[in-house]
């Protein structure tokens, strides 16, 4: 009874906090675009003008400031903005891959060699300022760009899984170096030094966050034929397993981390506010399978059958079970159906 209570206090100050937060966090970032549009006589495209606005706000007020809260206070102004550029940069670095805007030699140079690199349109000018301004900022930029290099490989590497012929280890290799060190780039952004635990938590987070995005975009990725471990899944239990299996890392961190216990708590559940996503796209495979031995054919599913509608609120509750479940700092393998 008493998790329950505490757990209630701390999912209705979540929600409550993301919605404002959030909303100051995109009003924030909308005239922040705009100043840059002005400054660099230039337009981003619609689609990456709402994908930075929504990746920054949902960020801010779910990750970033869970971090900054295990330090006792919350995201500073400064590292809001770092938060903005970081998304500028991703957003425009996914362009560069996806729409093949750069050819590789080119997205190594503007990323590694900023300094030397003239630009020639303005995405390029856009990636080029938000890029040194991260730069500029920062203390530690030797260990950032260790991470970096693995970020743009992992990147680089993502571009064979539109081959068929790919190895199930090769994608999970892909799909955790490319998600764990997006994220993990993120710890360089904010003025406190982390623990070797958080760090852990940064990078498993990242792992996960991709894992879920790849669950809810089985249906677009089979239209694309981009070979992914949720596209590629046959057998929803040994997805189950593999996804928990970062979870329970995470969480052995969490409870290493030397901070107050109710710290460790808001963080914890926090944290399964985010991956829960993730264990709701299992769980829809779950139900897919039906208890069989193998999931039926995805490509043959409608499209109903592999979205899944945050909106509805069943399945809001359905996350509101996941979050409360795996939020705890003591923990067991038992699994909410």
């Amino acid at each position: 009874m008493l998790y329950l209570f505490k757990f209630s206090f701390i999912i209705i100050r979540f929600g409550l906090r993301l919605v404002f937060v959030r909303k100051k966090a995109e009003e924030h970032a909308i005239v922040y675009l705009q100043c840059m549009e002005e400054k660099l006589q230039g337009k981003f495209d619609d689609a990456t003008f709402k994908k930075v606005v929504k990746s920054h706000s949902v960020f801010l007020a779910i990750v970033n400031d869970a971090f900054t809260l295990l330090h006792g206070r919350k995201t500073n102004a400064g590292e809001q903005e770092r938060s903005i550029n970081y998304f500028i940069c991703s957003s425009i670095f996914d362009n560069f891959f996806d729409e093949k805007l750069l050819g590789v030699d080119q997205i190594e140079s503007v990323t590694f060699q900023p300094k030397q690199f003239i630009p020639s349109t303005f995405d390029q000018k856009a990636f080029l300022q938000a890029h040194l301004f991260l730069l500029n900022g920062m203390q530690d930029t030797e260990d950032y760009f260790v991470v970096l290099r693995k970020e743009f490989d992992a990147q680089s590497a993502s571009m064979r899984q539109f081959d068929k012929a790919i190895s199930n280890q090769e994608i999970q290799e892909i799909t955790f170096e490319k998600g764990g060190n997006a994220v993990l780039m993120c710890r360089y952004y904010l003025d406190v030094q982390p623990t070797k635990e958080e760090e852990e938590c940064w990078y498993q987070l990242g792992t996960m966050i991709q894992l879920s995005n790849d669950l809810f975009d089985i249906y677009k990725d089979l239209q694309h034929d981009n070979q992914t471990l949720a596209v590629r899944c046959t057998d929803a239990y040994a997805m189950e397993r593999l996804y928990l299996k970062q979870v329970y890392a995470m969480k052995k961190n969490i409870a290493a981390l030397p901070y107050a216990e109710n710290s460790k708590r808001t963080f914890s559940i926090s944290m399964a506010a985010t991956y829960a996503l993730g264990l709701m796209g299992i769980d829809q495979l779950k139900r897919l399978q039906q208890g069989s031995t193998q999931l039926p054919s995805l490509k043959l599913l409608p499209r109903e059958s592999l979205i899944i509608d945050m909106e509805k609120p069943i399945n809001i509750w359905r996350w509101i079970k996941f979050v409360y479940h795996f939020g705890k700092l003591s923990y067991t393998s038992k699994q909410v159906s």
